[in-house]
């Protein structure tokens, strides 16, 4: 698949980091729903530069560019055959960057009726999308058309913060700490699908959670992770997404991680995730949900409170663990696309490991639903 779709350019490609066009990790960019739909690929890559529903610190509008900076280090070929895992989804999935969301700068509705529109246009042909933000209002957005395709869906949510607000701010209704209230009032969302994962500090407030308990929601704080451990959150909350729902929604805010590892985010919250604990969090759920029915955004990357990101030029460290992400989701999800449950690294012939990549060994873990035909929706046959 890798060489058929990037030709020559997917086993190796001569070009310094600082020359073309940085689209994410280098990837094809289709500008237009005409190409999207010739073209048809499996995974697009959206860019939604918006942060007019941010309360406090701006500038994740800038978060898709540094992000698409960072992943061209290193340079192509597109082949990403990961060293640990021993998985490269780009021998899977045709993949492509569908660009930017043209953001209307100070209309909010319109800004994310735009979003909608584009990640509509990537459910339509059957691809999996995927949104680099942007603030977290995005996510009401993204799940708004993940809505209009499917009528249950399954939802873990990674982040400092619950945002289940009624209200933002001052009564803004688009704020970043109310999407999920938001989602919430579009039916296609259950209290017991969903699961947020690293909340920690002083906001919101109990009458929040209280709230959040009335609707069967689960959450697991940070003490809860140091106490549980990642492998028993991670199957918890697939299986909570998984059950009995057409499909499932992951968005990742990276003020989950501690500031020592995402320092570049609006609300950084101390005592949170490890970029390796967050690695192996991604592995655990990008192999517990059916590819094709999947969607996930990456959420509140701020480069202009960054380190090492001077210009956007190469990403900062933030932007550069946000793009890892990705492609730790994708590479899980081309495990799952291909039937497989590991993957196949290259080891010494004194290998001191325990062999595990995707599965760690530590009690059961979630299993991909097998899921009926959808019964609904324009390609069911009347």
């Amino acid at each position: 698949m890798g060489m058929e779709f990037y030709g020559d350019s997917y086993k190796g490609n001569d070009e310094p980091i600082f020359v073309g066009i940085p689209t994410f990790l280098k990837l094809p960019w289709l500008r237009s729903k005409a190409e999207l739909e010739k073209v048809r690929p499996d995974v697009a890559i959206i860019g939604e530069p918006f942060d007019f529903g941010t309360t406090i610190r701006p500038g994740a509008r800038y978060g898709p560019r540094a992000i698409r900076a960072a992943s061209t280090v290193p340079s192509p070929p597109y082949e990403h055959f990961n060293i640990e895992t021993g998985v490269d989804p780009f021998g899977v999935f045709r993949t492509v960057d569908y660009g930017d969301v043209n953001i209307s700068p100070g209309d909010v509705v319109e800004s994310h009726r735009r979003m909608t529109e584009k990640v509509k246009e990537v459910l339509d042909i059957d691809g999996i999308p995927v949104m680099l933000g942007g603030d977290h209002s995005i996510t009401f957005a993204n799940v708004r058309a993940f809505a209009k395709k499917y009528k249950n869906i399954g939802m873990i949510h990674i982040d400092t913060h619950a945002d289940c607000a009624p209200q933002g701010l001052t009564g803004f209704k688009y704020d970043h700490g109310a999407h999920i209230r938001r989602i919430m009032e579009l039916g296609c969302l259950k209290g017991k699908n969903y699961t947020l994962i690293g909340p920690r500090g002083y906001w919101p407030g109990p009458d929040l959670y209280k709230w959040m308990a009335d609707q069967d929601f689960q959450w697991f704080t940070m003490l809860d992770v140091e106490e549980l451990g990642i492998d028993k959150i991670a199957k918890e909350a697939a299986d909570r997404a998984n059950d009995n729902v057409d499909a499932v929604y992951i968005s990742w805010d990276i003020d989950t991680f501690d500031p020592a590892y995402a320092p570049g985010t609006g609300e950084p919250e101390p005592n949170g995730l490890t970029s390796r604990e967050g690695m192996r969090l991604m592995r655990l759920l990008s192999t517990s949900f059916d590819p094709d029915r999947f969607a996930f955004d990456l959420v509140e990357v701020a480069p202009n409170y960054d380190v090492s990101d001077g210009s956007s030029y190469n990403g900062g460290i933030t932007s550069g663990l946000a793009n890892r992400l990705i492609v730790e989701l994708l590479a899980g999800l081309s495990l799952t696309k291909k039937g497989k449950t590991e993957g196949t690294p290259v080891r010494p012939n004194l290998y001191r490991g325990k062999g595990h990549t995707y599965d760690f060994g530590n009690g059961p873990k979630a299993k991909v639903p097998k899921r009926p035909p959808l019964n609904y929706g324009p390609k069911v046959k009347r």
